[in-house]
């Protein structure tokens, strides 16, 4: 049996390049670095790709770095370091000679996602601009630069249809309205268990006004999308109604029983919660913030440390009217299962992961 040959690895600098299925592609049995002779590289690419026919990374490369202390294993010259996109800085080592490209392990998981890395980029990194401003400043409600879901978000859709649905059935009759607020609200002196418990799930689609309907929407629309997108319908819905119940249950923990029940209605507490999830998960995404009328980008700590800070002096002004417990133990707990799915969210999402790394140059 003829033994399979062998060449000189860029990286480890000995003999353990093996060729893979395809004969102008190699990887290194040590180092798992990979070889692309000139064009494979391309066709690598657009083979992962459905939509790409054809691919030229060099179109898309940033400015030659320096010159690399690897050889090409053909020409035996130094190769040169390029920046994989303008606004992602992860290096790779072309030759100047052939235009064979060698990739480390951990960079080409990153390459072959380029295409998908590249147009990500341009729509984070898109300005602000006049239509942004007017519509936060005859608003008030943010503006978000993210990435496009891959999925229809169904879930995040139905959630606005049945809130929009309780809220305009309420408003043809008063009796209607007073049913709704009765049966669906969460009231906290209810004897029935059985009711107190389904009330801790309907209370979340029942909104006391437009301004509240509104903005629970609006913020619902703008991140549901990409949650519901990297999470999955199923685990999307499970998590945002577990949390509309745990933020109604950290009201009623904290609230002065003295004062009478508690009335609580809207989704706020759960999207509090969906908070939480985007920041942990979408640090990459910027929402627009109106400093008077100044419109800002900001990342999502900044904005959301803003908004806690709101709700905290809601709290401890004693400003009634509002479930400030329920947005902040919503959001806590957002937090928390961000934490801890984190790693299984970006294991599934690759794209989400390599926007979240160093690499990514963010322009806000």
């Amino acid at each position: 049996m003829p033994k399979t040959r062998t060449h000189a690895c860029p990286s480890c600098a000995n003999n353990s390049l093996k060729a893979t299925s395809n004969p102008s592609i190699q990887s290194c049995r040590h180092c798992h670095g990979m070889w692309f002779e000139d064009g494979a590289l391309n066709q690598a690419i657009a083979n992962r790709h459905d939509h790409i026919d054809h691919y030229d990374h060099e179109q898309h490369l940033g400015s030659a770095l320096r010159t690399s202390d690897r050889q090409c294993r053909r020409c035996r010259v130094s190769m040169v370091h390029y920046q994989l996109l303008k606004h992602y800085t992860t290096e790779i080592d072309c030759c100047p000679n052939c235009d064979g490209v060698w990739l480390d392990k951990h960079e080409v998981n990153q390459v072959m996602h380029s295409p998908e890395l590249k147009r990500a980029l341009n729509n984070l990194n898109e300005k602000v601009n006049w239509k942004s401003w007017l519509f936060q400043f005859f608003t008030a409600m943010p503006v978000e630069y993210n990435i496009q879901p891959h999925r229809t978000p169904w879930v995040t859709r139905a959630l606005i249809a049945l809130c929009s649905i309780v809220f305009f059935a309420g408003l043809l009759s008063p009796e209607i309205n007073e049913w709704v607020f009765a049966y669906w609200g969460f009231n906290s002196e209810n004897q029935s268990p059985a009711h107190f418990a389904v009330q801790l799930l309907t209370y979340q689609f029942v909104h006391g006004g437009f301004m509240h309907l509104a903005g629970n929407m609006y913020f619902l629309w703008i991140i549901g999308d990409n949650l519901e997108d990297a999470l999955g319908h199923g685990t999307f819905l499970a998590l945002y109604l577990f949390a509309g119940v745990m933020a109604a249950l950290a009201e009623l923990l904290l609230f002065d029983s003295s004062q009478g029940p508690l009335l609580l209605v809207g989704a706020s507490g759960s999207i509090a919660a969906l908070f939480g999830l985007y920041l942990m998960w979408f640090r990459h995404a910027s929402l627009t913030f109106m400093f008077f009328v100044y419109q800002k980008k900001l990342a999502p700590h900044w904005y959301f440390l803003i908004w806690s800070l709101i709700n905290l002096a809601g709290m401890f002004s004693g400003q009634g009217g509002v479930a400030w417990v329920a947005h902040l133990g919503g959001f806590a707990l957002g937090l928390l299962l961000g934490y801890l799915l984190r790693d299984y969210v970006l294991r599934k999402n690759p794209l989400i992961a390599m926007l979240n790394r160093p690499e990514a140059e963010l322009r806000r």
